[in-house]
């Protein structure tokens, strides 16, 4: 879709995504108390960015593939985000460069995979490439911005491996994000779906992401967890609440449809 036709350019969400989130990132290695907050809030910007290129693409199908080019994208998202911050002690143990080469990695990942997928599995999607690229890039910048928030703030590759990966939460890490990018096309799919709302709704599941990562951080023993829950739990708020009066002023009316009906068996 041209970015004339968006209320929100897509340029801008790539920037709010690559430039927001990296420097989100940095600041969480600010210190243990307010970094990991700053870490988790650049996972929210990259989540939106993912989000905007998901509903780009899926535009072309019917949306049965959401779900599928998620995973996909946050499976390659893991590979890069623990490649970039492993390439690290190569240059000159520049911790700060961690980020940067998980991105740089996911987009080369995300354009290799787009390419696959057009040239070899024969996908007739003309913004396959660019739009897959950015998602695995967006992929690759939550991961890395979460996993800073779990470990206290800190870009490290051996304190997220202890914090992240040892735990486990890397795993809930990729349903977490999946879900967060996937979810707000695929719920507001349809003839009459809207950027903006379906916006809202991805500000909405990054939010709801962060509150789950705050409580992620409690066994490493970080008093930022509640900092990083509260601003969390504010956020969502006040998204869902932006998301479901958009809904309501779209919908032609809205009723109760009453719970399921009691049948004996």
């Amino acid at each position: 879709m041209a970015d004339e036709e968006q209320a929100v350019s897509s340029k801008k969400l790539l920037c709010l995504g690559i430039v927001g989130g990296l420097i989100l990132i940095w600041l969480g290695t600010v210190n243990p108390t307010v970094g990991p907050l700053f870490a988790a809030l650049g996972g929210v910007c990259a989540i939106v960015w993912g989000s905007d290129a998901i509903r780009r693409v899926a535009q072309y199908g019917l949306g049965t593939g959401v779900p599928s080019i998620g995973y996909l994208s946050l499976g390659a998202g893991v590979i890069a985000a623990l490649t970039g911050l492993a390439i690290v002690p190569m240059v000159g143990n520049i911790v700060f460069l961690g980020p940067v080469f998980a991105l740089i990695i996911g987009l080369i990942l995300g354009c290799i995979i787009a390419v696959i997928a057009t040239k070899i599995i024969g996908m007739k999607i003309p913004i396959m490439v660019g739009c897959t690229t950015e998602l695995v890039g967006a992929a690759a910048l939550s991961i890395v911005a979460f996993s800073v928030a779990i470990a206290g703030g800190s870009l490290d590759l051996l304190v997220i491996l202890k914090s992240v990966v040892a735990t486990g939460f890397i795993a809930l890490l990729f349903i977490l994000n999946t879900m967060a990018i996937q979810h707000p096309y695929n719920a507001c799919l349809g003839p009459n779906e809207y950027q903006v709302r379906t916006l809202k709704c991805a500000v909405s599941c990054a939010f709801l992401s962060m509150i789950v990562v705050g409580i992620c951080t409690i066994p490493a023993g970080h008093s930022a967890w509640l900092l990083v829950v509260i601003v969390g739990l504010i956020g969502w708020l006040i998204s869902f609440r932006s998301f479901m009066k958009a809904s309501y002023e779209a919908a032609a009316s809205v009723k109760w449809s009453g719970l399921w009906p009691k049948v004996e068996l």
